[in-house]
Order: C-alpha cells, then sequence, then structure tokens
C-alpha cells in the first residue's frame, strides 16, 4: 500500500493498471472526455465490468456520457440522495485473487488526473486483509451499480443543452480552475456587497459625475434600443459611443476617453463595417454568453487588419451597449481594477472576460432584482459599466 499525491503519478499508475489487468470496476463523482485517461479507457472499454459516473452540478462532459452510455457497461447516477461522490478505482485479473485498486479524491476529470490537489491511495491484492478489502470495496460498487442507470437519448440531448448552458454561465470559474476566482471573490472590495451597499457606493464614489453618467449611458441606450445597426448611426452618434468627443449634448467621454486611439477613431470616423458587424453579436437584452463575446471579438479584430485594436476600445463598445455586463477597461480605472480582480498588468480579451466579467456577472449585488425605486432602478440597469464611477482615478 502506498500513498500517490503527485496528479502525473496519479494518472500514470491509472494508464499503467489498465494495460495489466481484465475486469474495471470503477465509481467516479465526474468524468472527463478527450483525455488521456479517458481515451484509453475507451479502447479498453470491453474490459470495463461495472463503471458508475455521478452528474451532478453537470460537471461530468457529456462527450463522456455520449462515449460510454452505450454496450460499455457503464452507468449514471441521475437522482443522488445528496451528491455522489466517490473515486475508486479497482482493477482486477479473471480470477479476482491478484487486484489493485487507486482510491482516494481524484475523478476520472482532465482536473482530477493531471493538475489538482489530489490524494490516492494504491492498495494491491498481497497488502494485510487484502480479500476483506476487495470484498468491501466491490459490494460498495454494486450498491452504486444497482442505484444507477443508462441515460436515454432524450436525457442525453436534455443534459447536453443544460451542460452548454452551464458552462456558458460559469466561464473559466470551473472547479477545477478556482484558484484566480477564490482570491478575487474573498479579496474584492464589491463581489459580496448587497444590492444596497453597492448602490451606496456608487453614490457616494464621485456624486458630481453620476448625473453625467447616468444620462450618457440612458441617451445611449437610446440609440441601440432603435434596433438599427451601428453602422447606420450619424458620424455624431458613432464616435458619441464610443468615446471619441464630448459636445454640448452630453459629455460622451466619461467611461474612457477614446480620442487618443488614432486608429479607433480613424474606423470610427470611416464607419468601418467589421464593427458594427461585431456589435450586432451582442443582443441588445437577455443573457451574454461567451459565444457572443468571442465573435465580437473575432469581428472586431478584422477591422484592424494593422493592428490598433484592444481592450480598450473594445470594452467601451461592449459597455456602452450591454453596461448591465460590460465596464470599459481605461487608464482611469485600470489600477484599481487589477489590484480588485487579480489582473494581470497586460490585460487581453480572454482574461477580461474570464477573470473579470464573468466573476462581475457571478457577484451578489450584479444577481440582485431589479429595484423599484427610479434612481436606484437605473443606475441597475447600468450596474456594470457604472463601476468606472467607483474606481476612477483622475
Amino acid at each position: 500500500m502506498k500513498i500517490i499525491t503527485v496528479p502525473k503519478n496519479i494518472h500514470n499508475t491509472l494508464i499503467k493498471l489498465m494495460d495489466t489487468y481484465e475486469n474495471y470496476y470503477i465509481a467516479t463523482a465526474w468524468a472527463s472526455y478527450h483525455t488521456d485517461a479517458s481515451l484509453k479507457l475507451f479502447k479498453k472499454k470491453k474490459n470495463i465490468v461495472k463503471m458508475v459516473v455521478g452528474i451532478h452540478f453537470y460537471q461530468t462532459d457529456p462527450d463522456f456520457i455520449d462515449k460510454f452510455s452505450k454496450k460499455c457497461n457503464v452507468r449514471f447516477i441521475l437522482n443522488p440522495n445528496g451528491v455522489f461522490h466517490p473515486k475508486v478505482y479497482l482493477f482486477a485479473d479473471e480470477s479476482g485473487n491478484e487486484w489493485e485498486c487507486l482510491i482516494g479524491s481524484a475523478n476520472f476529470t482532465q482536473g482530477g488526473l493531471t493538475k489538482n490537489d489530489e490524494l490516492m491511495v494504491h492498495i494491491k491484492s498481497n497488502d494485510n486483509d487484502s480479500q476483506k478489502v476487495f470484498n468491501d470495496i466491490l459490494k460498495q460498487i454494486n450498491s452504486y451499480w444497482s442505484n444507477a442507470t443508462e441515460m436515454t437519448d432524450i436525457e442525453l440531448i436534455n443534459y447536453k443543452n443544460i451542460y452548454e448552458k452551464t458552462k456558458c454561465k460559469l466561464g473559466s470559474l470551473k472547479y477545477n480552475d478556482s484558484k484566480s476566482y477564490n482570491s478575487t471573490v474573498l479579496n474584492s472590495d464589491i463581489y459580496a456587497l448587497k444590492w444596497e451597499d453597492y448602490y451606496k457606493k456608487i453614490i457616494n464614489s464621485n456624486s458630481k459625475s453620476l448625473k453625467k453618467r447616468l444620462k450618457v449611458l440612458q441617451k445611449i441606450k437610446n440609440f441601440f434600443n432603435e434596433g438599427k445597426s451601428f453602422s447606420t448611426f450619424s458620424e455624431s452618434q458613432r464616435k458619441q459611443v464610443a468615446g471619441l468627443i464630448n459636445d454640448e449634448e452630453a459629455e460622451w467621454k466619461w467611461f474612457g476617453s477614446m480620442s487618443a486611439a488614432g486608429k479607433f477613431y480613424e474606423q470610427i470616423n470611416d464607419n468601418n463595417i467589421h464593427i458594427s458587424n461585431a456589435l450586432d453579436h451582442i443582443p441588445t437584452t437577455g443573457i451574454v454568453n461567451k459565444k457572443d463575446y468571442d465573435k465580437f471579438i473575432e469581428e472586431f479584430k478584422l477591422a484592424f487588419v494593422d493592428a490598433g485594436d484592444g481592450i480598450a476600445t473594445a470594452s467601451r463598445l461592449l459597455a456602452m451597449k450591454r453596461p448591465d455586463y460590460f465596464i470599459c477597461l481605461n487608464s482611469q480605472n485600470r489600477n484599481g481594477l487589477r489590484k480588485d480582480f487579480s489582473l494581470s498588468s497586460n490585460i487581453r480579451y480572454e482574461e477580461y472576460w474570464n477573470n473579470l466579467i464573468t466573476i462581475i456577472i457571478d457577484s451578489v449585488w450584479w444577481s440582485s432584482s431589479c429595484p423599484r425605486e427610479n434612481s436606484e432602478k437605473q443606475v441597475w440597469q447600468f450596474r456594470v459599466a457604472m463601476m468606472d464611477i467607483i474606481y476612477y482615478q483622475q
């Protein structure tokens, strides 16, 4: 018997046991596909005697279910009493006299077998009391098996849809990659605030600019609510949205002046169609997910074939179209946001979504219901863009 704590060693031991033994008995809370271990298991699928996999929190990859749900002696726990959470991998020869087992904390997932802090006990048939241990493990796996079932085609389709929805919502905040997330939410000045406290923080941060900021966002909201594409806006409206000008109508440069971004100014002035097409990928109402954002970024970059794009100008446009989802990352708020959200010094497109926006829309105040009082309601509908007033530094 020995303890294994290095993920690579856990993974390699698992692979070795698949090659050594004829019969596999496995129970795991979650499973991934497209990993070396899962691909190996699929090649050896005839050796699976019983495998039970949980799907709680939609953490199991639907591709794994799709591959293993038919004729592979794999069942799934669909209605657990609590959370189905075992991690046990038992391998035996045909007689059952020679066997080895890994049991501990590692799921059959990419994280569990490659990067998480895990601990597994490696037990062998020549260890003390091995026959009793073998019988007890097998009995428990049989118990799991009796409570598990195959997943029907309809159930798999529904699971895939919910899995995709959950994945889009969570973005990078995954169980297996939560280090930055945990650091942020525990130390952030605003993440855990209730709506009433967040609202107080907004109105107390810079009361002189509050009405001016709300005026800008409301006017631009009206532009987009007309249902027209950005390319059909007048030249002055495009420059107002882009933060390139101030005029008698409003101080449009609040939330990030972009007048010094020469190539951006040029593309807005020329009404580059790629910028308009990019904004069309962001819905005016409802959920904005990572696919929408990725399509925006992909199209936005096409407007700058000779470079000149960047997260400042991109986030300015995003924040103006959906101020309930995005904040313009600019030179006045960058330092405060970097500190509060553990961001790098050179924030790129992926980090902006994964380590900033995804965390913001998971916050306590963001998820609050719309208040009834009109002044609060106005701030609430622009609640992410209005973070700029908190982090603004002259």
